[in-house]
């Protein structure tokens, strides 16, 4: 029974001893695992912690530059909107004007639908006629040939024009009648030069649209003179004491 009991004890002894042992081995195990001083791997991932910390503010900064670079940007670029729609005024305003070729005098200037060339009367007729003088014709052989080249596609204007000083000694009535039948003259003559009927349309006026305003001689000189309009068809009318065409030849 004695011998049962110590067998018994000491079996109880060998598996507290094992036991014991176990419980070392996991200590040793977790004493490996763990270690008792710092441990490596937190240290890592506290270093690289601090690091991302420290790239989050370097960000934050340039983030914040960058912001502040394109507010300026903006402003710039405000700026340069703002000079881009006067350009664009200035063009449209541009666009709008009439655009003209300067031309000299008795020679032909072009408009955005029309061109023009005025004709001094004294180049065309003596005074008080209303027939083509030898110059007359030559210069009205010169415009239909032009005509025919040039502005074929076009109607054709005739505009008489005469000074202010009055009918005394000719047959006119009055220069309203000397202006139109100086006009009349020129539409037959470029008629006959090969100008179509359809293409001539004529007006006058008289005295009362002057090309400048003077009483003296030089002033009535250039009042005195026929005007010749290419117009393009496309153009619904035009009425020659329209301001576009007296502008045209104001000085």
């Amino acid at each position: 029974m004695r011998s049962s009991t110590l067998e018994e004890l000491s079996m109880a002894g060998m598996s507290r001893n094992r036991a014991f042992r176990i419980t070392l081995g996991f200590l040793a195990l977790a004493f490996i695992t763990t270690g008792c001083g710092p441990d490596p791997k937190q240290q890592k991932i506290d270093e690289l912690t601090a690091e991302n910390d420290q790239l989050k503010k370097e960000l934050e900064e340039r983030d914040r530059r960058l912001n502040d670079g394109l507010v300026r940007d903006g402003d710039s670029q405000a700026t340069i909107d703002e000079l881009n729609r006067q350009l664009a005024k200035l063009r449209a305003e541009a666009a709008a004007r009439p655009k003209t070729t300067p031309a000299k005098e008795g020679e032909w200037a072009t408009f955005d639908n029309f061109a023009m060339i005025s004709v001094p009367g004294s180049v065309l007729f003596d005074a008080g006629s209303a027939q083509l003088s030898p110059s007359g014709r030559s210069k009205v052989s010169q415009i239909a040939s032009d005509i025919r080249g040039r502005y074929a596609d076009r109607d054709i204007y005739v505009v008489g024009h005469t000074d202010d000083q009055p009918i005394r000694k000719s047959k006119w009535k009055d220069n309203w009648e000397l202006g139109a039948q100086r006009a009349l003259t020129v539409i037959r003559s470029l008629r006959d030069q090969g100008v179509p009927n359809e293409s001539l349309v004529q007006a006058n006026c008289g005295e009362w649209r002057p090309k400048v305003k003077g009483k003296d001689e030089k002033s009535r000189l250039s009042n005195r003179r026929v005007e010749f309009y290419a117009v393009k068809r496309n153009v619904n009318s035009l009425d020659p004491s329209a301001s576009a065409l007296r502008n045209s030849t104001d000085e």
